[in-house]
This record gives structure tokens, sequence and C-alpha cells, in this order.
């Protein structure tokens, strides 16, 4: 299958911002200390299961903030079972935790294809994706969402986003600043990782394209202050700041800067949303571009039944620590799943390219409005247009426009990729 060219040069900034949004989650906010056991239900349906499989990063570095990922996506399971299934058949998935190993993951990955003989891969949360992407691509198993700013899902048709991926997302966190009166945008990046050093690259030209300042510092998650940067920034005149730092940094920046005297705009992914900075006085009046829906949202119906489904099926997740915005992109790849499955009448003898004729068959999908409009063009990776906002106020994470995508139109998209591909 061939894969597009198509901001190839992203591709290593997609990949560092996952691992930097997705490293920790907040330990702080007085959770219960336990979450689950995990119910697995089959719904009492008869018969052969259609068969899942998902690869998670879920011990290593990014285990707080993922380490959940299997466990929501077998409550996706087992709430579909007690609903009916799929066309009347229960699903069975069949994980791994790929450890964050590029070899442990591509030995899962066959051992899924090979041994498990699974129909596609779904709600996948693997930090090294790149090293079983080729593989998967020869056998024609799809992968069906999970984490959306992954690289593969804007350069590898075989992946079908179940979300809006990086481009859309940094295009509306620029668009979410310009609408909050801002100036000047500013981007903190990592010292530590070599290729951080290109996401400067890629706001840049956003925020000039949105009328915008920019500038640029980079600074030491492990430093025991930020004083320098955060005085830096506020003589350039910033007044509006894009994290692109691990999330317990972005809480100390914001902290360091509070102790200034100087108080920007916070501008966080809603892909690194964490529980405690609802409460957190530094990020009150904070912006955000979310690739899906809120995830605390309930007055969203479709983010009812994912929340409802967590207290059912994993008793105690929604009021701990580990509760963080990544753990809704499994749930949203299953429902991506089970959209596909609905649209090719899939059943336990259906074949991988069936469930990929169902993702072809989908038209603006929005899954129940947790998605922003999905279409999958025939050889391409899907693109949404689309990307959700919020903000903070009054100690709680509210959704902006009534909890429905903000969109952009193909002009500015064909902007968007004019200023990001090389000349």
């Amino acid at each position: 299958m061939k894969k597009t060219r198509f901001l190839w040069w992203a591709a290593p900034v997609l990949a560092a911002a996952l691992a930097l949004t997705s490293c920790s989650a907040d330990s702080t906010s007085g959770g219960p200390e336990s979450v689950g056991p995990v119910k697995i239900s089959d719904g009492g349906l008869q018969g052969d299961p259609i068969l899942i499989g998902s690869i998670c990063s879920c011990t290593g570095p990014a285990a707080a903030s993922v380490g959940h990922a299997t466990d929501v996506l077998q409550a996706w399971a087992s709430w579909v079972n007690d609903r009916g299934g799929i066309n009347g058949h229960p699903v069975k998935l069949i994980a791994y935790d790929d450890e964050q190993n590029p070899t442990t993951a591509l030995a899962v990955a066959k051992k899924l294809v090979e041994q498990d003989k699974v129909l596609a891969i779904v709600g996948q949360t693997s930090l090294v994706s790149s090293s079983w992407q080729n593989y998967v691509d020869s056998k024609g198993i799809p992968v069906i969402g999970g984490q959306p700013v992954d690289a593969p899902f804007i350069t590898d048709p075989n992946f079908f986003a179940s979300g809006t991926t990086l481009p859309v997302l940094m295009l509306g966190e620029v668009a979410q600043a310009k609408q909050a009166g801002a100036k000047t945008l500013g981007v903190y990046y990592c010292a530590e990782i070599p290729v951080c050093e290109q996401l400067p690259q890629m706001l840049k030209p956003m925020a000039e394209q949105a009328g915008l300042g920019f500038s640029a510092e980079k600074v030491a998650i492990a430093a025991p202050n930020y004083i320098a940067p955060c005085l830096e920034f506020k003589d350039k005149g910033v007044d509006a700041v894009f994290p692109g730092v691990s999330v317990e940094a972005i809480s100390r920046i914001a902290a360091s800067c509070a102790q200034q005297g100087y108080k920007p705009i916070q501008a966080p992914t809603g892909v690194s949303l964490q529980r405690a900075w609802a409460t957190d006085p530094n990020f009150e009046g904070s912006i955000f571009a979310g690739s899906n829906a809120l995830y605390t949202d309930d007055s969203i119906p479709a983010i009812k039944d994912f929340g409802d489904a967590l207290d059912k099926y994993i008793p105690g997740l929604r009021g701990s620590g580990d509760f963080s915005a990544p753990l809704l992109w499994p749930w949203a790849g299953g429902q991506l799943f089970l959209a596909a499955a609905k649209a090719a009448n899939l059943s336990p003898s259906s074949t991988s390219a069936d469930a990929i004729k169902g993702l072809r068959a989908l038209r603006e999908e929005t899954l129940d409005g947790l998605a922003p409009p999905l279409t999958f063009p025939e050889g391409q990776p899907g693109f949404p247009l689309c990307y959700f906002t919020g903000n903070t106020k009054g100690g709680v994470f509210h959704s902006a426009n009534g909890g429905k995508p903000t969109c952009i139109d193909q002009a500015t998209a064909a902007a968007l990729m004019k200023a990001l591909t090389p000349s």
C-alpha cells in the first residue's frame, strides 16, 4: 500500500509531541488509590466472536497516562457486548503491552496477526508504532483509531484516525490563541530531545498565517525553575504560550512564571489535559484544542456513554489521578471500528479487507459527536479538517462551541499544507 509523502518532515515532531503530552499523568488530584479491576462481559452472546487486537505502551515512560488504555478498550468491548454485540456477534479483544520497546512491539504485532488472527488493530496507543507499521501494512491489517497524533495517521492510508491529526490540531491551538485576543504566541520546547527543535518550525508559519507574532524558548524539563525563560517571554510581549514539554513541566513553568508576575494565556493541547489543571489557578482561563470531544463533558451523549461505561466496567478510574484525556483515544478507536463493522455488516468470518471497505464507506462520520467528521478516501489517509475547543473556568474544563467541532475550509487547509511543506 502506497504511503503519502504529505508532511513527511513533520513525522518525528508528531512522535515527540505525543511522547511529551502523554508521558505522565497527574498524581495529586486526591482520587481513590485503586482502580478496577476491569470487568469483562460477553453479553451472554453465543457463537464465534469477532476478533480485534490492540497494542499499548502500557508500561514504560507513558504508563501513568496510557497505562489503562487496554482496560478502556476492554470496557468498550464489554459495553458493546452488553448492548447486543456487533451485528449480533460478540466482540473479543486481544491486547498486548509493547513496553514502549520497538522489538517487543513488532513481536506482539506479528503475534496478533499470525497467531491470534485478528481482523484489525483497534484503538492502539503504542508509542513505537513505526516499528510495526510496515509489517501490518504488508499483511493488509488495518489500524483503526487510537492516538490520532501518531505520525502514521497522517502518512499511511492503512491507519484510520478516529480524531483530528496533529497539523490541524496545532492550527486549532493557534486559532484559539488568536480568538482569545493574543498578539504573540510563544512555545516552550524541550532541550533533552533534539527533534523537539522542530516544533517551533511547525508552529511559526501557523502563527504568522494567523497574524500573530511568534517566539520560542528551549527549556530543560528537569530545571529547578524557569525564571529565565518566563522573563524572556514577558520581555518579548508573549501573551499566550504553547508548552511543548512534559505535563509535569507544564505545571512547573506556569508556577514559575506566576511567581514573576507573568501570567500569559495557557494553551496546552487538549490531548494533554490533566484533572489537576482544572483547579490550578495558573490555568484559570486556559484554552485548548482537542482531537476529540472533551473527555469530561458528560453533556455530550457520546462522552456520557464513555463515562458510564468506565464507571460500570472500571470502577474508580474516572475519580482517579490516572484519568486523563489520552484514555479517550482507545474508546474512540473502538467506536470507529463499530461504525465500520455496521457499514460492512461484519461477522466472525469477515476479512480485514471487509473492515477496510466498511471504513471507506463512511462519510463525514462523527461517532455520535465523539469525533470530527471522518472520511477515508481510497488510497489516502483521512485528514479531518475539524478540531474541538474548550477552556478552563471556575475549576472546571468546559467545551466551547456547544461541544461541536470547529472546521477549517479547503482554502485554509491548502494554505496550511503550503506553510508546512518545504519549498
